[in-house]
């Protein structure tokens, strides 16, 4: 699934913003006002009681009373104004749920049924990406058993061959995403009737593995997935029961599930998931990578799992032991994999390490399509929050604004003193990487090295490590790719900045360091052998991502303007093709040219030799017209059918192959003496055929694998 972290996932998810609003949904989104007015802020049956305010570093008391009055101001308008039709959030300190409260709609009623109001208890949301969490939590009950070893090869736990040609990949890699494996996109989310069983899903169609394990981050629903299979063969049932007895069942998750699809009494209870308010729902989203994606639950089920992992429950509640949970709340690689990127944010097991200066913390986001969801949880203050959205808003950055606001403002509100510090202190900040506790304690902007020439290593254009590199995928490292320019106080500006849109400044902090001017995003660079003046070949951030140095013919700013030049060369060159035929033969019924005398046979093979070279550029357009939609379609979660993609690979070999006749009908126009412009359209044409054949080879666009 796709991860803020991500990335959407997204996952690189991207909403489908096409749906133009209908009246008849938006009558009914205004008739709902008032009530969505009264059930703003449902509240969980079963409210704790008052605790004490052992946290006022913020000037706010940690009390239900204030985390409720926050919560409806936060988050009542917020709904109507994003168009997101609801969200349920529970707050869990000093080892009790403090509070759980439903906002907006369950169902809008737009498509029929009666409005339902989201309730914190009763209401169902997909968590998405969160499910990793759960998911690790199950393995590490078998680890914990010595049942499952965290850094043996996963092959002998395997009944298929894995193909690991970079390394052998253990646990560790796998809930770290270092395993190495490209990204899959194909079949990752489909719609009801498309479930798969796990073992398929891991087995069908591996990523190719393209990173040495342990040495780059790059987030993996695969590598999530494929920890639950290794889990599942152990324990020898499937992964859903698997959960549902070490984990929930244990803990007191009553209303959680991995089913696909879910059991009728669930189903009944979960909220439909929406573009916008004034949208029809979305059918009920199928995660064939199961462990990293398909959990379904409650605000109140997931403070109880937040519970868990802060260590409040009782000996027979807890799904793992102290020293386990504590095992997997650090970070769980360090220098030897990482080398110096190991200065940065690091994964812990399956949890993102969201610590910042003087408050640690750990936790994970999760998106589906229309489903998005964040927790976060506060070791030191034995605090944390989770709250889950059924709608992705007008604007496609309103589902992880509205979340950024909420959590950063809770951290804010209740555990940060006025220094930005926490009261806890600064416990996490000996774990994060060997210049950590350098990073941790420079606060944001404060730094002022300005080494030009540090700023000066890191320009230049950067991929994502989370792409697929040996398939038609590979286009889509030609989106979102990202640029690094040094400013002249020593400072870098990236665009877009990681989880933005806009421009971020980054000072550095670290000998490998660099942090967000004003704010706590870190990033940590690693450069290619020991040259002192070497330039940054990765840059890692958010703990589970990479950005790769692009090679020159490899930005975006080069390849689409050469392939836009030259499809645009082709496609004159076809439209001059019939215009010139009609154009001569008018000219020859008025007489004005001589008839066409009977060709001889080298005038004859030199007709041949043009045509074949003008269907090879008419199979060239049709198939770059195909990979673009195809890409549109990848980038919806839209499955692609492997016939239609060898079509357009067949059609992309008949344009490389054009070159040959496009290069012998220049010759032949050059021998036959027809003129300058005739002679010079035909070499734009081989330059432009030779471009995108280029092109087609680079991205994979012609390889055994449609498997993207």
């Amino acid at each position: 699934m796709t991860s803020t972290h991500a990335e959407s996932g997204a996952p690189r998810g991207r909403r489908d913003r096409r749906l133009l609003p209908r009246l008849a949904a938006a009558a009914a989104v205004v008739a709902l006002a008032l009530p969505l007015a009264a059930c703003a802020g449902t509240a969980s049956a079963e409210p704790a009681p008052p605790a004490p305010p052992q946290h006022q570093p913020g000037g706010h008391a940690l009390t239900a009373s204030d985390v409720d009055s926050w919560l409806d101001g936060a988050l009542g308008s917020a709904l109507q104004t994003t168009g997101i039709p609801g969200a349920s959030v529970s707050v869990v300190a000093d080892g009790q749920l403090l509070t759980a409260r439903g906002y907006g709609l369950a169902d809008t009623g737009t498509e029929g049924d009666p409005a339902r109001p989201v309730d914190p208890d009763d209401t169902l949301f997909r968590v998405g990406s969160v499910s990793k969490v759960v998911s690790a939590t199950a393995v590490m009950r078998l680890v914990e058993d010595g049942r499952l070893d965290l850094d043996a090869d996963v092959q002998q736990y395997l009944d298929f061959d894995l193909d690991t040609p970079k390394g052998a990949v253990t646990l560790r890699h796998l809930l770290t995403h270092t395993s190495g494996f490209e990204e899959v996109i194909a079949g990752l989310i489909g719609t009801p009737g498309s479930e798969v069983s796990l073992r398929d899903a891991v087995s069908a169609a591996p990523p190719e593995q393209v990173f040495a394990p342990g040495t780059t981050p790059a987030y993996s629903n695969y590598g999530a997935s494929l920890a639950g299979y290794v889990a599942e063969r152990v324990r020898g049932e499937p992964f859903a029961e698997l959960v549902q007895e070490e984990v929930f069942g244990p803990v007191g998750m009553t209303s959680s599930s991995f089913e696909q699809p879910l059991p009728a009494d669930l189903d009944a209870r979960l909220a439909k998931g929406y573009p916008d308010d004034s949208q029809p729902s979305w059918p009920t989203e199928v995660v064939n990578a199961a462990p990293a994606g398909a959990m379904t639950s409650s605000a109140t089920d997931m403070a109880r799992f937040m519970l868990a992992h802060l260590g409040d429950l009782p000996a027979d509640q807890s799904p793992l032991t102290a020293d386990t949970l504590a095992e997997m709340h650090r970070p769980a690689l360090d220098a030897d994999d990482l080398g110096t990127l190991a200065e940065g944010q690091r994964m812990d097991l399956a949890f993102f390490d969201d610590s910042t200066p003087g408050l640690p913390a750990f936790g994970h986001d999760g998106d589906t399509q229309v489903f998005h969801t964040a927790m976060r949880m506060f070791p030191e203050q034995d605090a944390g929050i989770f709250v889950t959205l059924n709608g992705n808003g007008r604007d496609p950055m309103d589902s992880s604004e509205l979340r950024t606001t909420l959590l950063e403002g809770f951290a804010d509100r209740y555990l940060r003193d006025d220094e930005g510090a926490s009261a806890g202190g600064t416990g996490a900040a000996a774990e994060a990487g060997p210049d950590a506790e350098t990073v941790a304690a420079t606060s944001p902007g404060s730094a002022s090295s300005g080494d030009a020439s540090a700023a000066a290593a890191l320009a230049g254009t950067y991929i994502s490590s989370r792409s697929p590199f040996s398939n038609p995928g590979a286009l889509l490292a030609l989106s979102g790719q990202t640029t690094v320019v040094p400013r002249s106080d020593g400072t870098v500006a990236v665009t877009p900045k990681p989880l933005g849109t806009t421009t971020g400044v980054y000072e550095q902090v670290g000998a490998n360091a660099w942090r967000e001017v004003g704010g706590d995003a870190v990033l940590a660079t690693r450069t290619d052998g020991d040259d002192d003046d070497a330039t940054v070949s990765a840059i890692s951030w958010g703990a589970s991502f990479t950005l790769l140095r692009a090679p020159v013919w490899g930005t975006a700013s080069l390849v689409l303007p050469t392939v836009a030049l030259s499809v645009v060369v082709l496609l004159v060159s076809l439209v001059a093709w019939p215009a010139v035929a009609v154009a001569g033969a008018g000219r020859r019924r008025r007489g004005e040219l001589p008839a066409t005398a009977p060709a001889d046979a080298a005038a004859r093979r030199g007709r041949r030799t043009l045509l074949l070279s003008r269907l090879g550029q008419l199979a060239t357009v049709v198939a770059l017209v195909g990979w673009a939609l195809v890409a549109v379609q990848a980038l919806s979660f839209v499955d692609v059918p492997a016939v239609s993609l060898r079509v357009l690979q067949v059609l992309q070999v008949v344009g490389v192959l054009a070159v040959v006749p496009a290069v012998l009908a220049t010759w032949q126009a050059v021998r036959d003496r027809c003129g300058a412009l005739v002679v010079t359209g035909r070499v734009l044409v081989v330059l432009a055929l030779v471009a995108l054949a280029w092109f087609a080879l680079a991205y994979r666009l012609i390889s055994p694998s449609v498997s993207y």
